[in-house]
C-alpha cells in the first residue's frame, strides 16, 4: 500500500508537468518570418515617432485644406477631430489584427509607404473634392465632415495601424508586453506633440499648404525606406535614390490655385500665412488690383493714383465724419488692403490713425502693394484686435471694426457684448463706432445682423444701420451692412443724416455727391430683433447663423 505522502507528492509532480509553460509571443526576424530573432527596436521606435508626428501635422494642416471652402468654424475642427479619432480607433484594431496574423516588419514598412501616397493624394484631390461637395449642396456643417472622410480618413487609418503593429513586433514575451506598449505609445505621443508644434509654429507660417502636405508624405516615405529590413539588392543608397526621384516628381507638381481667375487676371502674389491664403491679383482689362483671402475678395482698388476703392462698402466708413467731423485719433481693427485708413487720412491729413491686424503679412502687403504709407500719422500694428483693445491706453474719436476670418465671418470674440464694451471704453466723448458686417436685413439670412445690432445696442445708446446699395438689394439678400454707433445719445433722424450729408465736403476719393447717396441708404424701419441672441463671451453661436 502506498503511503499518503507519496501519493500527494506524485500528484504535485503530475500537476506541475501538466501545467503549461509561460506563453511567449512568436518573434519575427529581420526578414519578417516568425520564429527567428526579434528585430531591433530602433526602426520600430523611429517609425512610431514619425507616424505620430505626421498624423498630427496632417490634422493641423487639414484645417487649412478645408478653410477656403468651408470656413474656419467650429464645424471644421469638430469634423477633423472626430474623423482623426475615428481613424485611429479603426487603425488600432486593424493594425493589431493584421500584426497577429502577419508579424512582418516589411509589411509594416509597406503600409507606411502606402500611407505616404495617401497623404500626397490629399494635395491632389483636396480642391476637386471640396468643390464637388459644394456643388452637390454640402454646406458649412456637412461639407467639412464629408471632406474629412474622403481626404483624411484613409491615411489616418494607416498611421493608426503603426503603433499596435510595432508593439506586436517589439514584444519578446508576454511579460514584456506592457513595457513595449508603454514605450512605443509614449514615443507616438511625443511624436504627435512634436508634429503639432512644428506644423503650427514653423511650417504653416513659412511654407505653403501644398508643400507641407508633400513634405509630410515625403517624411513618411523616407522613414519607411530607411527603416525597412535589409534586402538583397536594395542598399541604403538605392533607397535614397528612389526617394529622391519621387521627391523631384512631387516638387514638379503644383497644387491648383485656391481662387478663380477672370479674363485679364495676373497673380502677382500668392502665399500662406498662419491666418489666410493670400492672393494679390492685377487685372489688365479693368486696371484693378484685388486682395483675396482664400476665395473671397477682401479689398479692391483701381491701380492708378489716387487708388480709389472698388469695394463700395469702404466708402461707407466715411459716415464717421458725419458724426464726429473733426476727429483727432482713429483706430481700425482689420487692415485688409488699408483702403479705409488711406481714405481717412486723405480726408483729414492731420488725423492720427492706428491700424491693427492680427496678420503681420497683411500689413506688409497693404504697405507694399496697396499704397498705404505708414509714418507719424499712421501706425501699422500687428496684434489681435480684442487684445489690443484690452491692453492699449489710447483714446480714440473713431473706431472702425472691419475684421473677418476665413469664409466672410467675423471672429466671435470681437463682437460680443464684452468686446463692444471695450470699444466704448476706448472712445472719447462724442466718439463713434463704425462696423462692417455681411448679412441680410430681414429673413432667414438676417440672423447675424439682428444679433449684432442687438448686442451693439446693449452697449451704445444709439445704433444706425446703413445697407450698402440698399435700393438694389432685396432685404432678404446678403449685402454689406454698416452699423454706426455713437457714444452720445444722438437721436439722428433721416433728415438730420441728409443735412449732414449735404454739408460734407472732402478731398478724398469719397466726394460729396457719393456721400449723399450713401446717406440715402439709411435703414429707417428696423425689424423686430428682440428674439435675436445677445452675443456674449459665454454664448456667441456665430458659426450656426446664416448670412
Amino acid at each position: 500500500m502506498a503511503r499518503s505522502g507519496d501519493v500527494t507528492e506524485r500528484r504535485k509532480r503530475g500537476e506541475a508537468a501538466a501545467r503549461p509553460a509561460p506563453e511567449r509571443a512568436p518573434s519575427a526576424g529581420p526578414d519578417g518570418t516568425s520564429g527567428q530573432a526579434t528585430p531591433s527596436r530602433w526602426p520600430l521606435m523611429v517609425l512610431v515617432f514619425v507616424a505620430g508626428g505626421v498624423l498630427m501635422g496632417l490634422e493641423i494642416v487639414g484645417s487649412r485644406v478645408l478653410a477656403p471652402h468651408f470656413g474656419n468654424s467650429v464645424f471644421v475642427w469638430g469634423s477633423l477631430i472626430s474623423i482623426f479619432l475615428s481613424a485611429l480607433s479603426i487603425g488600432y484594431y486593424v493594425g493589431g489584427w493584421v500584426a497577429d496574423r502577419h508579424p512582418s516588419q516589411r509589411l509594416l514598412n509597406a503600409i507606411c509607404g502606402g500611407v505616404s501616397l495617401l497623404i500626397f493624394s490629399v494635395a491632389v484631390l483636396a480642391q476637386p473634392v471640396c468643390n464637388g461637395l459644394i456643388a452637390a449642396g454640402a454646406g458649412e456643417q456637412t461639407g467639412p465632415l464629408l471632406a474629412s472622410v474622403v481626404l483624411f480618413l484613409p491615411a489616418s487609418v494607416g498611421m493608426g495601424m503603426v503603433s499596435p503593429f510595432a508593439v506586436r513586433l517589439a514584444t519578446r514575451s508576454v511579460e514584456s508586453v506592457g513595457t513595449a506598449a508603454g514605450t512605443l505609445y509614449a514615443l507616438s505621443t511625443i511624436g504627435s506633440i512634436a508634429g503639432t508644434l512644428l506644423t503650427t509654429f514653423v511650417l504653416i507660417p513659412w511654407i505653403g499648404m501644398g508643400s507641407i502636405i508633400k513634405g509630410l508624405a515625403g517624411t513618411m516615405l523616407l522613414t519607411a525606406l530607411l527603416t525597412a529590413p535589409r534586402t538583397r539588392g536594395l542598399s541604403t543608397a538605392a533607397r535614397l535614390l528612389v526617394f529622391t526621384l519621387l521627391a523631384i516628381l512631387s516638387l514638379l507638381w503644383e497644387p491648383p490655385l485656391n481662387t478663380t481667375l477672370a479674363a485679364g487676371d495676373r497673380v502677382i502674389l500668392a502665399e500662406e500665412t498662419p491666418y489666410h491664403h493670400i492672393t494679390v491679383i492685377d487685372n489688365r482689362l479693368t486696371g484693378s488690383r484685388q486682395l483675396r483671402f482664400d476665395r473671397y475678395v477682401e479689398s479692391a482698388i483701381r491701380n492708378a493714383p489716387p487708388y480709389p476703392s472698388q469695394c463700395a462698402y469702404t466708402d461707407y466708413f466715411q459716415l464717421a465724419f458725419l458724426v464726429q467731423p473733426r476727429p483727432q485719433r482713429a483706430l481700425f481693427i482689420g487692415a485688409g488692403g488699408g483702403v479705409g485708413p488711406r481714405m481717412f487720412l486723405s480726408h483729414r491729413p492731420e488725423l492720427e490713425i492706428d491700424v491693427v491686424d492680427i496678420d503681420a503679412r497683411v500689413l506688409d502687403i497693404a504697405r507694399d502693394l496697396f499704397y498705404v504709407e505708414p509714418g507719424e500719422r499712421m501706425r501699422l500694428l500687428s496684434a489681435d484686435g480684442r487684445i489690443f483693445l484690452r491692453t492699449t491706453r489710447e483714446q480714440y474719436d473713431c473706431l472702425v471694426l472691419d475684421a473677418f476670418s476665413i469664409g466672410g465671418r467675423i471672429p466671435f470674440h470681437l463682437v460680443t457684448r464684452e468686446a463692444f464694451q471695450l470699444c466704448r471704453d476706448r472712445l472719447r466723448p462724442g466718439g463713434v463706432l463704425v462696423m462692417n458686417l455681411i448679412s441680410a436685413l430681414d429673413g432667414p439670412r438676417a440672423e447675424i445682423y439682428h444679433s449684432l445690432h442687438r448686442t451693439v445696442a446693449s452697449v451704445f445708446p444709439r445704433v444706425h444701420t446703413f445697407a450698402v446699395n440698399r435700393r438694389l438689394v432685396e432685404p432678404t439678400e446678403s449685402t454689406n451692412i454698416i452699423l454706426v454707433a455713437t457714444v452720445e445719445d444722438l437721436p439722428l433722424s433721416p433728415q438730420e443724416w441728409q443735412a449732414r450729408g449735404r454739408a460734407y465736403e472732402s478731398p478724398s476719393t469719397v466726394p460729396a455727391e457719393r456721400m449723399r447717396r450713401i446717406v440715402g441708404d439709411l435703414v429707417e424701419t428696423l425689424p423686430d430683433m428682440s428674439r435675436a441672441p445677445l452675443l456674449t463671451d459665454d454664448y456667441a453661436p456665430l458659426e450656426t447663423m446664416s448670412f
